[in-house]
């Protein structure tokens, strides 16, 4: 995954390790946004399959470039989620409120997820350490790792709005899941 400096650094302002970033947070621009945020099903097309106008229009800012962030899922045998937030460099303006932009973009007509981010083995150490909870053989060999872990030995979690939260609450050895705020 490539990050722009401008992006890793707000990441990093944020308290986020290194590491963990590069991870989880990619930059994009271009047309290659629209990949990560108009992929679903549910999105009405022209009968040739390409995006609708106004769909279009709505989210040509993106294309100005932005970082995108996803995580593990859960319910797919912990696998890259396609689901994720996107942060764009240039917001595009709420419709409902004239004074407000809209700070993040999820996957459109998508269900909501939650965000279990990929963790280092340093920063589950450091969870391990926190909370008195060895990491055997067996978690390191689980193909889940450090979220089938926490699961298993009922490690406290604490869940936040915004994945930079949750990613600097793991940065700091909490075991932390992310929801999306109301702005998604």
């Amino acid at each position: 995954m490539t990050i722009q400096i401008n992006h890793l650094q707000e990441w990093l302002d944020s308290g986020v390790d290194e590491e963990l970033i590069a991870l989880n947070v990619r930059s994009l621009s271009g047309t290659t946004p629209y990949d990560y945020l108009l992929y679903s099903d549910k999105i009405s097309r022209r009968n040739d399959g390409r995006l609708r106008e106004r769909d279009l229009k709505k989210y040509q800012h993106i294309e100005l470039g932005g970082w995108w962030c996803s995580a593990v899922d859960p319910l797919a045998d912990y696998i890259l989620m396609m689901w994720g937030c996107f942060k764009p460099d240039l917001p595009r303006r709420d419709p409902q409120k004239i004074h407000k932009h809209i700070k993040y973009e999820h996957p459109y007509r998508e269900q909501t997820r939650a965000f279990f981010l990929f963790v280092t083995n340093k920063i589950w150490v450091k969870a391990s350490n926190r909370n008195g909870i060895p990491i055997t053989d067996e978690d390191l060999l689980h193909r889940s790792g450090f979220w089938h872990w926490v699961w298993r030995n009922n490690v406290p979690v604490v869940i936040v709005e915004g994945v930079k939260k949750a990613a600097c609450l793991l940065s700091a050895g909490y075991a932390a899941i992310a929801i999306p705020g109301d702005d998604a």
